[in-house]
């Protein structure tokens, strides 16, 4: 066995966390219970508190907290600004703005932030078209913002639906905290008044770093997570059935996963439509695998915080796997007996996906330097002190 060894608890879910938090700045009487100390729900929590009729909030890089953002405070009558990084800004960002359009809300993007002036939200005279191509956000921050409204709010799904994994997450935790959400012919109705009937909600572990410390434990020793959640609506609990697939060494044991290096990983192959942030430590489990994967149906891991589809080859292409790259994912040659690299140097381009997944890389001989390891704070700043490397 390898030298890697860790056992704890990760985090709570960013995802969750900023979903709660929003629900939370209509009723303040809900106790969160759970930690998250990452950037993206940093931001939420700060924004949140400055929100008022003439709001400037730093959002961030994050997407789900600045599309969020965006419905919660036009929920509030006045000028609201919206502060992003630019890369942020120049993912695809017109479904918001057509939303908001919808709701009566006059909103542009300029000079690095969205500007809306807001009557609050205005009864639409016919069900609300929310575009799910670009990303499912748009449709999770619409029904995390359907409290206490005076007026029934009925919307469709237009497009791809794209992530619909986490609008069903959203679903189920406004169900379970009391909201009433009627599916129609046409789509969704929310009835007016909605207000929580459950004063309590536990955030629990984000699943994808779960995976990455999983992966690690599968890689190069053994990773034991405790308070492992085996039933949860984030889909990136798929991986469970993905280390099935690999041949992966692990098991479930109330709320402990325990997974063990695996010297014989099998390839896989993988639709990642509705999991892409599973790709880019999956990717390098793939690099280590006998045979040949596929990971495929994720075109929109190009508009994440990179694009993640080169990135991933970027990194696979230093370490000498051979691959090939797919408008919508990648084939990985695997090979089990990698020869270890020295004294390279990997730019992850601010993305803290791409920092999991070279830090893996790394974790199993390969020496080259990660720069700008700080990117990790978006979603996980607990990383380094949990996988034991020095970037």
């Amino acid at each position: 066995m390898g030298n890697f060894h860790f056992q704890g608890e990760i985090p709570g879910s960013k995802s969750v966390f900023n979903r709660a938090l929003i629900v939370k700045s209509y009723f303040p009487q809900l106790v969160l219970r759970g930690n998250s100390e990452c950037d993206d729900v940093r931001f939420m929590r700060e924004g949140l508190q400055h929100l008022s009729a003439k709001s400037l909030i730093d959002c961030g890089e994050g997407g789900t907290t600045f599309r969020f953002m965006a419905l919660r405070a036009s929920r509030q009558k006045g000028t609201h600004e919206l502060l992003a990084a630019a890369r942020l800004l120049q993912r695809p960002q017109q479904g918001l703005l057509d939303l908001l359009e919808q709701l009566g809300v006059v909103a542009r993007i300029a000079n690095q932030k969205l500007v809306m002036e807001s009557q609050g939200w205005r009864k639409p005279s016919r069900p609300l078209q929310v575009n799910t191509s670009e990303s499912s956000q748009y449709a999770s921050a619409l029904a995390l913002n359907a409290w206490i409204l005076d007026f029934d709010l009925e919307f469709t799904l237009v497009g791809d639906k794209v992530s619909e994994s986490y609008f069903l997450l959203t679903l189920e935790m406004l169900r379970s905290l009391g909201m009433k959400i009627e599916e129609t012919p046409q789509g969704f109705l929310i009835p007016s008044g909605q207000k929580i009937n459950k004063f309590e909600w536990t955030v629990e572990p984000d699943i994808s770093s779960t995976f990455t410390m999983a992966a690690a434990g599968a890689l190069a020793g053994e990773a034991i997570l405790d308070n492992f959640p085996e039933k949860s609506a984030q889909p990136d609990l798929v991986f469970l059935e993905i280390f099935k697939k690999m041949n992966v060494d692990f098991s479930v044991e109330g709320s402990r996963l325990t997974v063990k290096e695996s010297s014989s990983l099998k390839a896989v192959d993988w639709d990642l439509f509705q999991s892409p942030d599973l790709f880019p430590v999956l990717a390098v489990l793939c690099s280590w695998a006998q045979g040949v994967s596929k990971l495929y149906g994720a075109p929109h891991l190009a508009l994440k915080e990179s694009h993640r589809i080169k990135k991933v080859s970027d990194l696979l292409t230093l370490v000498g796997v051979v691959h090939d790259v797919l408008p919508d994912g990648m084939i990985i040659h695997g090979n089990p007996r990698q020869a270890f690299v020295r004294g390279a140097r990997f730019f992850p381009d601010k993305d803290h996906r791409m920092v999991m997944a070279a830090a893996l890389m790394k974790l199993k001989g390969h020496e080259f330097h990660i720069e700008e390891p700080q990117a990790i704070n978006k979603s996980f700043p607990e990383f380094w002190g949990m996988i034991g490397l020095t970037p």
